[in-house]
């Protein structure tokens, strides 16, 4: 198994100063070392430029491996986990989480112009599934979890149909996606923040309809 710390000893450190390359310019040009396939559409690809290359649902984004150190998580990203754990797993582990982050504000910044640990990411989800107990709140969650679906990427969208809907574990999950059940959590754990923190605004806008029509 190739690790992270090994890779990072194969591939060049990019200067401050250079241009960051396009997927497309990496693919024609560039020197692949090792590439992973995520079950179907995603992937993640190292080069020897220091470049990592990461696909998933269509989309695609660049970044220098050298800069994936240690991991923040959580609603408020206060949670970390250090980089000297990343240094020793599997090469695609902590690039393939940097990835999911940046298509994700990519995806979160693009609709403005037109959210590890393995018991805290099972929490989200639990108290997530468990909520929406009246039918004003069920309807909320499941309106929410469409609109939250459809902005995630293409892993975090199969990840959260596993859990959410066919009621799978992470480690069941971890293995379908070709991923760590370290990674899964993490992905469940921000989807899980950023659904719930939709659910209590789509909760708001619900009541305030609902109190318009009872005073009309």
């Amino acid at each position: 198994m190739l690790t992270l710390q090994e890779l990072k000893q194969i591939v060049k450190v990019p200067g401050q100063r250079d241009k960051v390359p396009t997927a497309k310019e990496l693919s024609s040009f560039g020197i692949l070392v090792v590439k992973k396939n995520l079950n179907g559409s995603a992937e993640i690809a190292a080069y020897k430029d220091g470049y990592a290359v990461y696909r998933a649902g269509g989309y695609a984004t660049v970044f220098p491996i050298h800069s994936c150190g240690a991991y923040s998580y959580g609603p408020d990203e206060s949670e970390h986990i250090a980089e000297c754990f990343f240094e020793g797993e599997a090469w695609y582990m902590r690039l393939v989480l940097e990835g999911e982050d940046r298509l994700e504000h990519n995806q979160r910044a693009k609709k403005k112009s037109t959210e590890v640990s393995y018991s805290a990411a099972s929490e989200e989800w639990r108290v997530l599934k468990a909520s929406g107990s009246s039918a004003l709140e069920r309807i909320a969650r499941e309106e929410t979890i469409k609109e939250s679906l459809a902005v995630l990427t293409e892993p975090q969208r199969r990840a959260a149909f596993r859990c959410l809907i066919e009621q799978k574990t992470q480690r069941q999950i971890s293995k379908e996606l070709g991923l760590t059940v370290q990674a899964v959590s993490a992905i469940l754990l921000r989807t899980a923040s950023r659904i719930e923190k939709g659910k209590r605004k789509c909760v708001g806008r619900s009541q305030k309809k609902e109190n318009n029509i009872s005073c009309g």
